[in-house]
């Protein structure tokens, strides 16, 4: 079974964790302790504790920040930069000269991945927080604050144990600094994630979830490619050394492929493993190589971003869960380099470049269609989906959602919902969808790496192509049809 390649959410896509870190915006905070209002038996009350326990707040003046809603996001920074974002409503009193409290401060769970907004019910609740002199404040929620489903980028219930906020109050009414906690369906710490509260209305998109408004960072495509070769290959892409497998279809009399495979004009096929996966891995599981004994296209095993040690950089893998969707997002610069550089080695058919992954990699197949559906002309997610509002893109690809039904878990996140959000969500901006539902949980069956080139093949950017119709080809097991 494949392992999904979002320990997350490898999430959480998609909360998705991390020892309390000091405030991103240069001060020291002070400590309180705190419990969520809808604990049995307690209080809501923090003893007063820090630097500033001694203030007086009790003055009827505020100054310290406005009371009211605002739109706190969090940058959950080992999930590749996930954005949560939350409803918080306070009450305070005091100036920031002095110190004061916050008398309340209670999160709700929100998505705008409806029409209008979804907002839970209260998810956890700190009172009497000693804010000291200059604004520094330390809230701990309760444990644990559950983010539903209905909230959760991956449509899953996500539990956060040891939820704390370690901010600065500004003087224009915002607050910013560190978030910890773990995530617990991943058993991961959020370290160095940051959050950013401003007035609700007043958020920005996407919104500020820091301190310091880093400048967005662009990157150049790659201008200058290595000689390829069979097997694994490394190029500098995005700043960064990345490494992918290519697999040549075999010089053979069954393909009719001399050695040199340039002349060819021959198809692309992109492979994404999963969370916790590997380039070895991902073929081991799917078989997708040994196509290549009888059939004729370049296959590509990208490897997701790995650290001196070779662990994954994003608990997620892939950078599917940031709202970046062009040259600043660094897996989406490292799949055009890619592109270019088989491209401009093995003379591929630029009008036939698919996409198909499983779990995580099924995840980042999804976001890569929608991201690049200029050059996309069919992909085919295992497990996958999409953690965003549906765009509408202008190249309608046909798309094969494959899933595991009601059985297709993962690190407790339900791609049972993932698919079938995915497949209506398609169908209404006028792509074409097939729906394959194995029942047999979260795996890339056997019989469905045949079925997937099937399904890829059958389609050209730009050209339209036969529809396929039920019943469907022998090649596609019965569990698979089309999505009306």
């Amino acid at each position: 079974m494949l392992r999904f390649d979002i320990k997350m959410l490898r999430p959480l896509v998609s909360v998705a964790a991390a020892a309390a870190l000091f405030s991103a915006c240069g001060t020291t905070a002070a400590s309180s302790t705190s419990t969520d209002d809808t604990a049995a038996g307690s209080d809501d009350a923090s003893a007063l504790t820090g630097a500033d326990a001694s203030a007086d707040t009790t003055a009827a003046a505020n100054t310290l920040i406005a009371d009211g809603e605002y739109y706190l996001s969090v940058k959950v920074v080992p999930f590749g930069g996930l954005l949560l974002p939350f409803k918080a409503t306070l009450t305070a009193s005091g100036s920031l000269a002095d110190g004061g409290k916050l008398a309340t401060l209670e999160l709700r769970a929100i998505s705008d991945k409806e029409t209008p907004m979804y907002v839970s019910d209260p998810i956890g609740t700190v009172k009497d927080v000693v804010v000291a002199k200059g604004g520094t404040f330390t809230a701990q929620f309760a444990d644990p604050i559950l983010i539903p489903a209905k909230a959760a980028p991956t449509g899953s219930d996500v539990h956060v144990a040891n939820f704390k906020l370690i901010g600065t109050i500004s003087s224009d009414n915002s607050i910013c600094g560190d978030m910890s906690g773990t995530v617990v369906e991943f058993s991961k710490d959020v370290a160095t994630s940051t959050f950013k509260a401003v007035k609700w209305g007043t958020e920005a998109t996407p919104p500020e979830s820091s301190c310091t408004a880093a400048a967005v960072k662009h990157y150049a495509g790659i201008t200058a490619c290595p000689v390829l070769k069979a097997g694994v290959n490394e190029i500098t892409s995005a700043e960064r050394t990345r490494r992918f497998t290519v697999v040549l279809p075999e010089a053979s009399t069954a393909t009719g492929l001399p050695t040199d495979v340039s002349a060819q004009n021959l198809p692309v096929v992109f492979l994404f493993h999963g969370v916790g996966g590997s380039m070895s891995g991902i073929l081991g599981d799917t078989a997708f190589d040994g196509l290549l004994k009888t059939e004729k296209f370049v296959l590509i095993v990208p490897e997701s971003e790995r650290d001196k040690a070779g662990t994954a950089v994003s608990q997620t893998e892939w950078l599917y869960g940031v709202q970046q969707f062009a040259d600043d997002n660094s897996d989406l610069v490292f799949f055009d380099d890619m592109l270019k550089c088989v491209g401009d080695q093995y003379k591929t058919n630029a009008k036939r470049v698919y996409v198909t992954g499983m779990s995580g990699g099924g995840m980042m197949t999804v976001f890569t269609s929608f991201s690049r559906s200029d050059v996309i002309a069919a992909a085919a997610p295992f497990s996958g989906g999409y953690l965003f509002k549906y765009p509408s893109t202008k190249n309608k690809f046909p798309e094969m959602v494959v899933w595991g039904g009601e059985a297709d878990s993962a690190f407790s996140q339900n791609f049972n919902t993932l698919a079938n959000a995915l497949i209506p969500a398609l169908k209404s901006d006028g792509h074409a969808v097939l729906k394959c539902n194995h029942g047999t949980g979260h795996k890339w069956p056997a019989a469905m790496t045949a079925a997937d080139w099937a399904f890829l093949s059958n389609y050209e950017l730009g050209v339209a192509s036969p529809a396929f119709t039920d019943p469907l080809p022998s090649v596609f097991p019965s569990y698979c049809s089309v999505a009306k």
